[in-house]
């Protein structure tokens, strides 16, 4: 027992991100945040504004070593809406670091946890952050899916269906949703025809960024996601017309 208790401790102190035991992030200057540009682009250079380890804020890591990367612009996202974080690639002239995760944490910082693989960064460093686009491709056709589902099921159950979670990665995507009884099997088959359907007919995709009350008017499929006043919204013909739908990358 006191094993784990131990491990448990330990792990608070180093993963426990976004929660009041966290340490390692909660040691960095407040004023430091992070811009995020990846819903136009996969590739960008930035500055190296905070190095971590596991334990504590450093100012290099070196081959081999685990730690966080925080840069001042990243096209890396973040897990958040059930969204998994993206992987991928940092690198400098001198040194080259595995995304494994990219983490959000408090005041508008995005973490890039991973592995240095070779070579050195340091603190200060001038960075090309490169997004898996694989994954992310994957990852975000899996994000339109739970949306697509979501109307769906909205159509077949009727629309007092509601998000209650999501999870999507490059392999899955799971919905949680509020219903009084278990679905029968016509029901099933009548959601998954819908959403292959629409899938199929190669739906025209649309970005836009527009405030929350302007989202409303639209009323789009994101009201459990919104956190900002501002986000980026991808739009499928399918909600305003006989076949539409607003998906929310955030």
């Amino acid at each position: 027992m006191e094993v784990q208790r131990t491990t448990a401790r330990k792990n608070r102190k180093t993963t426990n991100y976004m929660g009041a035991d966290a340490t390692v992030y909660d040691e960095i200057d407040p004023s430091v945040t992070t811009e995020f540009v990846g819903y136009d682009k996969l590739e960008t250079a930035s500055t190296v504004t905070v190095l971590t380890s596991e334990t504590e804020i450093v100012e290099a890591l070196s081959d081999g070593e685990i730690g966080t990367i925080i840069v001042e612009e990243t096209p890396f996202y973040a897990t958040m809406g059930g969204q998994q974080g993206d992987k991928g690639v940092i690198r400098t002239a001198d040194g080259s670091f595995k995304v494994e995760d990219t983490i959000k944490l408090l005041g508008g910082k995005v973490g890039h946890v991973g592995k240095m693989t070779s070579g050195m960064i340091k603190s200060g460093d001038k960075v090309t952050l490169s997004v898996d686009a694989d994954l992310r491709g994957k990852t975000c056709k899996n994000h339109s899916a739970t949306h697509l589902l979501q109307k769906a099921l909205r159509e077949v159950l009727v629309t007092h269906v509601e998000q209650v979670g999501s999870y999507q990665d490059a392999e899955r995507t799971r919905f949680d949703f509020s219903h009084f009884q278990a679905m029968t099997a016509e029901e099933i088959a009548k959601v998954e025809k819908i959403v292959n359907d629409e899938i199929a007919a190669d739906l025209e995709v649309r970005t836009d960024v527009m405030t929350v009350e302007e989202a409303k008017k639209r009323q789009a499929l994101w009201r459990y996601s919104v956190r900002n006043m501002v986000r980026k919204y991808v739009s499928y013909p399918w909600e305003n017309f006989p076949r539409s739908s607003v998906v929310v990358h955030m």
